[in-house]
């Protein structure tokens, strides 16, 4: 998608003006008084004061003047800029309104700041982000039927910085990049796939540069957690690795690590029906990883990070890992295997001692859908998060909150620590009868990270949506991407 930012309303096939609620007639002139003609201020007047238009969120109301600027004019509702997502939200309804009646090219004007500078800022970063995601749509087959927005217009009396709009544009690109990974079926989206898109990834962005371990290299290194998941299945084992060198006199180096679990069906744990039919979502993780890795190199950002992702499916056939296996993990740790369901642990954990042996960053960030423990615990709209430095999570903590991403820590406690001990091995990957399965896992990563500042996200619950929301469509969400992003710049 092209957005351009203009001062002046231009003709145009869409216009869609947003308006906060109990907006009157000496602040709708202060807003607007630069943008809109005479009429079209009149008219928005005479709307609200007959009550047909509130400014309430997600509320529409085409209006029609003389000498119409646009084929189609939209009020769009802000309501009263305090609830969550609501730019996002009012961004994702108007677009939808523009994609119904097929337009290609439209305009969006802004209200003026109420505020900082910075605050405008971040209301147009969200309306992008908002935008993109109304547009984005998720289908196989019958594609000619869909019509996406090509072109967006941003009309505002205060301009806006072209820079900071390529950037949040190349943002809400990689969160849709997520999504489209996320929502990809598993017979198209297998191990090898994800690995293609890694190489293409790369290719494009050449300051990426790509390793690929087989089921070879990974068994000469003795992964011996994203072999057990992955040898009951006909797709290949990987472990991908992206380099991304923006400073490299720096020494603050990030590694985020992303669960690939490409699809699982629980192994001879078996997952049952209304929980399996989902489980292509299990990758979400790394398609997070790669959604940020995107947003990096396209943005160029002055930072060093190390993407690594485990790719598996965790699948049943005669080779499958068993309940009561004992594996050998990367580090030299032993693990019993108590449930083949618990294996994105597994992944992560040879992962996690991979990077941190091998490039000793100072913090590492994991992604996974790991737990229906944590959807629980926090439902469908809160990221769990953990981890073994406070500074670092509190910053976690306020970029998700400026993301407007909720995120809520998790407990990792002593008794935890100790019941994932066991007498056959070191670990154990799975315990009966603790219940805090988020915990429990955090617990169990935490032995694979040495005393590198890490934080754990557990995106079982957010990283899918079953309805869809005003900018998102059903399916993959694409969460975590902004957050993320916006903690690595800041």
């Amino acid at each position: 998608m092209k957005i351009i930012t203009q001062t002046k309303i231009t003709t145009t096939d869409f216009l869609a003006i947003f308006l906060y609620q109990k907006t009157g007639a000496s602040s709708l002139k202060k807003q607007f008084g630069k943008i809109l003609s005479d009429s079209l201020i009149k008219e928005i007047l005479t709307r609200l004061k007959r009550n047909d238009f509130q400014g309430e969120l997600g509320e529409s109301l085409q209006i029609f003047v003389d000498r119409n600027p646009a084929k189609k004019i939209f009020l769009i509702g802000l309501g009263d800029g305090k609830k969550e997502s609501f730019a996002k939200k009012a961004a994702g309804t108007a677009i939808k309104i523009a994609k119904k009646s097929k337009f290609r090219e439209i305009s969006f004007v802004l209200p003026s700041s109420r505020g900082e500078k910075a605050d405008f800022e971040n209301f147009a970063k969200k309306i992008i982000i908002g935008a993109l995601g109304g547009n984005y749509e998720f289908k196989i087959g019958n594609t000619e039927k869909q019509t996406f927005v090509e072109k967006i217009t941003l009309i505002s009396a205060e301009k806006l910085n072209e820079e900071k709009i390529s950037r949040d544009l190349a943002l809400a690109e990689a969160i849709n990049t997520t999504r489209e990974l996320v929502n990809l079926p598993p017979n198209i989206l297998t191990t090898t796939e994800m690995v293609d898109r890694a190489k293409k990834l790369a290719k494009k962005y050449r300051k990426i540069s790509l390793t690929v371990f087989d089921r070879k290299k990974l068994e000469k290194l003795g992964m011996g957690g994203i072999l057990a998941v992955g040898q009951g299945s006909d797709s290949e084992p990987f472990m991908v690795i992206l380099e991304y060198w923006g400073d490299k006199k720096s020494r603050e180096k990030t590694a985020l690590v992303g669960k690939g679990v490409c699809f699982d069906a629980g192994g001879y744990n078996l997952k049952p029906t209304k929980h399996i039919e989902t489980m292509k979502m299990d990758m979400a993780g790394a398609g997070t990883v790669l959604g940020i890795m995107e947003y990096l190199a396209k943005t160029n950002f002055a930072g060093n990070v190390i993407g690594v992702v485990g790719l598996v499916e965790n699948m049943i056939n005669g080779r499958a890992y068993r309940p009561d296996d004992i594996i050998k993990m990367y580090s030299g740790q032993t693990c019993h295997i108590t449930n083949t369901d618990a294996e994105g642990r597994l992944v992560l954990a040879d992962c996690l001692s991979y990077v941190t042996e091998k490039y000793q960053p100072t913090k590492v960030l994991d992604f996974a859908t790991l737990t229906g423990a944590c959807i629980a615990a926090l439902g469908y709209e809160i990221t769990g998060i953990m981890g073994n430095n406070k500074n670092l999570l509190q910053k976690i903590k306020n970029s998700a909150k400026k993301s407007e991403e909720p995120v809520w820590e998790l407990p990792i406690t002593d008794l935890f620590r100790e019941k994932i001990k066991e007498e056959l091995a070191d670990l154990q990957n799975w315990t009966a009868g603790v219940s805090a399965g988020s915990s429990m896992a955090g617990a169990f990563l935490e032995n694979f990270v040495r005393e590198t500042s890490w934080c754990h996200f557990d995106i079982a619950g957010t990283a899918w949506t079953k309805t869809g929301y005003e900018y998102c469509p059903k399916g993959g969400t694409g969460v975590m991407v902004e957050t993320v992003c916006g903690f690595l710049e800041d």
